[in-house]
């Protein structure tokens, strides 16, 4: 009585256990911060399944929300009982290939109040509507299909109105799975950036638990995470947090096996007697019931198994195999339709299934023992079979099964599309992926259809080399493109990274090798020889053909190392120790579990497989296959010639130089531009400076001629007014007009810095002949024949001062006796003008105050500004008479280019 009331209270317990947990969801949904997201899987029970994802963007200040909504999956199938039956699944859609399309998933922008009313909803974009396809297996080209959109904006506004409402009334126990009251929904919180209780409890005790039973008794699930823990006492409390109805299997090592369907929302307690768990079994809670025909199904399981002879390929017979299987076909019914209508419909279904799949296993077992011959004496294959023989394989509803996660049915794909190559290959010979790839598409859609393209990808870039994967990139861009299930698509994106670490010029993805003794082999050690790595997951005989290719190399030039599967069960090997005598020879035992070595390397563990590398542990070649065929020893040779040749660069290497040479290039190209913008710059406001200096020398030269003029012109007027008031107005009236035409020609150039010294010379002359009237002596112009009087230039007015300077204080007082003579010539760069007469010449102290005149310190002057530029022009005074005579002599030196 007491054992009955404590059963009564446990079983309450666990009815509302999930009520309980989901409780406190309330606090997870209210602190939810914008960038945080919850998924949630919906069920209309009309055929559609709906997993949701919610990402909260903004709160805004009125307290409401603004979603995004994004539908990540949509199942689809309406069932027509008799009838045509269609389907559709996002995640496994119609395959598109070799296009740039992009599958996106519906989605839609919605505001929320703080009840959960929905505000506004928005569409992201228009979805062109899908195909739903038959739900069987296709027998030829084509099918029924319909076409439909996928999610409606009514649909998504109803089923977010649902979901957003539980939340705004702290209703967040319907997040459960359970059928909500009024409504054709179930609604299941499966994933979340928060933390969330799990959904289901699976909980249990065995008693006289026995030492060793912990390592004998399993609990395992493919679907969720793989194997559970029993405690030493025999207990177990196993939380899950699941989607859809999971396998859960309990078994030993000896024939128990059951297998426990578990829903969502269920609570299962297991209790059994360790010392004979199987009849005493005994099971509480929702899933009770369901659990209970598990462990039935688990006995005729084994019943079956007990009865089932193994199949002779030499003695079998077809009709025998069918009767067996139509006797287990009646006792699974006999078990299972006891059990109709007292478990739910899709646990009942999921048995049906299973056990139906297993059968259709068993007969593909069955072909490919016997080689898919009818009978021992059979020359053809697929032959002469019962007309029924085949009828449950190809009439499998394969295409829209539920539990495409569990084993029983992945086995079956795995066989059925050995079996559907089988049939096309004895039509058209051709086998591997290039020929299951078309015969794919053809016959199979949705799950089926994308697990064999990924298995069949898969094994191909096992057996490929870098080389000949690249003819599959685009079968490979296509499946990753098109398949949203990761289960499938991750271990073949994993294959393929690891396929391209390969590619020839790169580093050894593989460094080092862990040995069955524990330590670790380095392969960097081999540097500097071409390196030969061979794996052999043979016998160790099997790789006796490589002895003699050995030999033939020379042991400075290359190395092997051969690693050969330490497998206790293989014969010993009689090779080992010839191979270890070899001086070109690293041989060692690998273990077959080594995460590190299959991360690096694609290895098939029924081939030899060798990889070549240069001297600088580079790839040359990788994953060739190695076992004993003459045409292998042809890539072998091939790739060992490339790997000794003088390395070239690799299309990888050559482009990192272009690159670099690119770069170097391009930065030399804008430094030489920089530097001639610079220099331009610099050579600008140089040419600026200059320009201003020659400006402002040519200022001062003006304002010295400024200064001469007025001097002369004071001069000249006080010869005129002299000879006036003397009274020779003829002589004042031909001063006038010489005055005249010398004023002229000074104001002509006035404006220039520098004249030829011919004009020069005529002023001095015309100044000379003004003199002359005053005080009658003679001069004379002499001009060396050196001397280009037309082409030299020299500053105007230069020589006038001198010329003035020897007549008014040498020549005035001596009348017709006085003698000026001006010679010119030239002196390397310089122009040397010497001006003498045979005045009253100097004295010290008359030659410093004539040198002090106002016209000589003009002269001086305009040649410091001439001299500023490097030049060494200079004026000198002296007395140039010897004796009692007397004369005056100034030199005159000018800079020309």
């Amino acid at each position: 009585m007491k054992r009955n009331k404590i059963l009564s209270i446990a079983v309450f317990m666990l009815l509302w256990l999930p009520q309980l947990l989901f409780a406190q969801q309330e606090d997870s949904f209210s602190k939810m911060k914008p960038g945080d997201w919850f998924e949630v899987r919906v069920n209309d029970y009309n055929g559609y399944l709906y997993e949701m994802k919610y990402h909260l963007a903004k709160i805004l200040d009125n307290g409401n929300r603004d979603y995004h909504l994004t539908f990540e999956r949509i199942r689809i199938k309406l069932l027509s009982p008799g009838s045509l039956s269609l389907g559709y699944d996002s995640y496994y859609p119609a395959y598109l290939q070799s296009n740039n399309e992009t599958l996106d998933k519906p989605g839609f922008q919605l505001q929320v109040n703080k009840v959960g009313k929905i505000i506004s909803i928005k569409a992201d974009k228009d979805f062109p509507p899908v195909l739903l396809n038959e739900i069987t297996a296709r027998k030829k080209s084509g099918g029924s299909s319909a076409e439909m959109s996928p999610v409606q904006l009514e649909t998504a506004q109803t089923i977010s109105e649902t979901v957003t409402t539980a939340i705004g009334s702290h209703h967040s126990k319907l997040f459960n799975g359970g059928k909500l009251k009024d409504s054709n929904l179930s609604i299941l919180l499966c994933g979340a950036s928060f933390s969330f209780p799990k959904n289901t409890l699976l909980t249990g005790n065995i008693s006289n638990f026995k030492s060793n039973a912990q390592q004998q008794l399993s609990l395992y699930s493919a679907s969720n995470g793989g194997y559970f823990t029993i405690a030493e006492d025999g207990s177990f409390k196993i939380p899950l947090s699941i989607k859809e109805p999971i396998d859960v299997q309990l078994y030993d090592e000896g024939d128990l096996h059951i297998s426990l369907f578990v829903k969502p929302g269920d609570t299962l307690t297991v209790t059994a007697d360790g010392n004979n768990i199987e009849e005493s079994l005994r099971f509480l809670g929702k899933g009770a019931r369901t659990a209970e025909l598990g462990a039935q199904m688990g006995k005729i399981e084994r019943k079956i198994a007990a009865g089932t002879k193994e199949v002779d390929p030499k003695s079998f017979s077809t009709a025998d195999f069918m009767t067996q299987q139509q006797k287990d076909k009646a006792t699974f019914e006999n078990v299972l339709n006891a059990y109709k209508g007292q478990i739910p419909e899709d646990a009942w279904n999921y048995y049906y299934f299973k056990f139906t799949f297993e059968q259709a296993t068993k007969k593909l077992g069955f072909l490919s023992k016997v080689g898919n011959r009818s009978t021992p004496g059979s020359t053809e294959i697929f032959k002469d079979f019962p007309t029924d023989f085949f009828l449950s394989i190809d009439t499998l509803p394969i295409l829209m099964i539920d539990q495409t996660s569990e084993g029983w049915y992945q086995r079956f794909l795995h066989d059925f599309d050995l079996y559907l190559g089988d049939k096309v290959g004895m039509v058209s010979g051709q086998f591997g992926f290039f020929a299951s790839y078309p015969r794919s598409l053809t016959f199979l859609k949705r799950f089926p259809l994308y697990y064999s393209l990924s298995e069949s990808l898969k094994q191909e870039l096992v057996n490929s080399t870098w080389k000949q994967a690249q003819s599959l990139k685009t079968y490979y861009e296509d499946l990753i493109r098109n398949c949203g299930d990761s289960i499938l698509t991750n271990p073949v994106k994993q294959n393929w990274k690891v396929i391209n670490a390969w590619a020839p010029g790169k580093a050894s993805p593989l460094t080092n090798l862990k040995l069955s003794d524990g330590k670790t082999l380095d392969l960097k050690q081999f540097k500097g020889k071409t390196l030969c790595l061979t794996f052999n997951f043979h016998y160790p005989d099997n790789i006796k053909h490589l002895i003699e290719r050995i030999k033939k190399q020379d042991p400075k030039k290359v190395h092997f190392v051969i690693a050969q599967i330490d497998q206790k069960e293989f014969p010993k090997g009689t090779i080992d120790s010839i191979l270890k005598s070899l001086p070109n020879v690293t041989y060692v035992e690998v273990s077959r579990d080594d995460e590190q070595r299959d991360k690096a390397v694609l290895l098939d563990f029924w081939d030899v497989k060798t990889f070549i590398f240069d001297s600088d542990l580079k790839v040359v070649d990788d994953n060739i296959d190695d076992s004993y065929k003459p045409q292998n020893d042809y890539l072998f040779e091939d790739a060992l010639k490339r790997a000794m040749t003088t390395r070239q660069m690799s299309p990888e290497k050559k482009a990192a130089l272009i690159r670099t040479i690119g770069w170097s290039a391009c930065s030399i190209l804008v430094s030489f531009l920089v530097g001639v913008w610079i220099y331009k710059v610099r050579v600008a406001n140089l040419k600026k400076k200059e320009l201003m200096k020659r400006q402002i020398k040519e200022l001062e030269i003006k304002a010295i001629r400024s200064q001469m003029n007025p001097h002369f012109l004071f001069n000249a007027l006080n010869s005129i007014q002299s000879l006036i008031n003397i009274q020779q107005y003829k002589e004042a009236n031909v001063y006038l007009q010489k005055f005249a035409l010398l004023m002229r020609r000074v104001l002509n150039n006035s404006e220039k810095s520098f004249v030829t010294l011919s004009d020069e010379l005529e002023a001095v002359e015309l100044y000379c002949e003004l003199e002359k009237l005053r005080f009658d002596f003679a001069f004379s112009i002499d001009i060396h024949k050196e001397v280009n009087a037309d082409l030299i230039e020299i500053p105007g007015m230069i020589i006038q001062p001198l010329v003035e300077n020897s007549i008014v204080h040498g020549l005035a007082q001596k009348g017709t006796a006085g003698a000026l003579k001006i010679k010119i010539c030239l002196e390397q760069s310089y122009l040397k003008i010497e001006v003498t007469d045979n005045g009253l010449g100097l004295k010290k102290e008359s030659a410093d105050q004539s040198s002090n005149g106002f016209g000589l310190k003009l002269v001086r002057e305009r040649l410091s500004l001439l001299n500023a530029r490097g030049a060494k022009g200079n004026l000198i005074l002296s007395s140039n008479l010897e004796g009692d005579e007397s004369g005056t002599s100034a030199v005159l030196t000018i800079p020309i280019d």
